[in-house]
């Protein structure tokens, strides 16, 4: 037996929602530079060198048909990968779609502060990007991100999939049968800012005022928060285990042999655990994404708690229970 649910189909206006922000930034781009046509040099400067310096250009029309092509064709590449990977349901389907909104907002942002840079200048060659504009091309990145998530939300009510909500604390199973539940739980924030500081790291492709130094530690912050910004959460005869999707370190455990009680409830990340992500307190530990519904374990022995934040913990909850009352009869 398992407890991770049917298949689940993306629904269309998920996909439609994750492709709009590149449609949308293309055009708004596109429209910029119509408005700014007649104020633009007969060569931009499209990408800055680590002082800020223009060092390489491109004429207006070769720099409009780059940037659609980037957003077009990335786009697509996101949508697919989207429509793809969301097809076992879950959390992360609404994630990468806020990420993708964030990206295009991102890269637009970029593309219209570019235009903006050199409407009006006499020749390119001596223009300079203020490394602020880095700053509010950012900005614009997270709060496309959270207007993306937000509206999955209002806009695709059966995401994520219901699974039904179980408030038991055991599970009425087979004596002999064997059972496993499976859960991947994520953090929205953590996973929009990993997307946004990497497409910040690789802005160098088109247009770059950092040190090549400071572009390596923003890829790599970025790639780590990525990767720790996912965990796959399973119960079954060995208790509990939860491993980070993109890190072989730290795979978190629970033996079936350490577990007194199982519950479900909601947790206070800061109240609680005086934060977001792995934390360890004098009293417990766990790995708390956001506020609200975790499965918590408290230990036999020194009884300290161990919690996860995911959906559907009342199952995994009663599932554990009944394992670990089960255990003492397979030995």
């Amino acid at each position: 037996m398992t407890a991770t649910g049917p298949p689940y189909r993306v629904p269309r206006r998920l996909v439609a929602l994750v492709a709009l922000p590149f449609v949308v930034t293309t055009a708004v781009v596109a429209a910029v530079h119509a408005g700014m046509r007649d104020r633009l040099p007969g060569e931009l400067a499209v990408h800055f060198g680590p002082g800020g310096a223009a060092d390489r250009f491109e004429t207006p029309g070769q720099f409009l048909v780059a940037m659609a092509a980037m957003l077009l064709l990335g786009g697509a590449a996101w949508t697919a990968m989207v429509a793809w990977s969301g097809r076992g349901g879950g959390r992360g389907t609404g994630v990468a779609t806020a990420a993708g909104w964030g990206l295009a907002a991102f890269l637009g942002t970029i593309a219209v502060l570019v235009l903006r840079l050199n409407a009006g200048a006499a020749r390119a060659a001596g223009l300079s990007l203020p490394l602020w504009h880095l700053g509010v091309a950012f900005a614009v990145g997270l709060a496309g991100g959270l207007l993306g998530h937000a509206l999955v939300r209002t806009m695709v009510p059966d995401w994520p999939p219901s699974r039904g909500e179980n408030g038991t604390e055991r599970l009425d199973l087979p004596r002999e049968g064997r059972a496993g539940w499976a859960r991947r739980t994520s953090s929205v924030p953590m996973l929009l800012g990993g997307v946004v500081l990497m497409v910040g790291a690789l802005a160098p492709l088109t247009v770059s005022a950092m040190p090549w130094w400071a572009a390596i530690v923003l890829l790599l912050g970025g790639l780590l928060l990525v990767l720790m910004a996912q965990a796959d959460v399973v119960v079954d005869q060995r208790g509990l285990t939860v491993r980070l999707c993109g890190l072989p370190w730290p795979r978190l455990s629970v033996p079936l042999d350490r577990v007194a009680t199982a519950q479900a409830r909601p947790v206070d990340p800061l109240g609680e655990f005086g934060g977001w992500g792995y934390r360890v307190m004098p009293k417990r530990s766990g790995l708390v994404y956001r506020s609200g519904e975790a499965l918590v374990v408290r230990k036999t022995g020194d009884g300290r708690e161990f919690a996860v934040t995911v959906d559907d913990a009342g199952t995994a909850a009663a599932l554990l229970n009944t394992l670990a009352e089960r255990r003492p009869e397979t030995r």
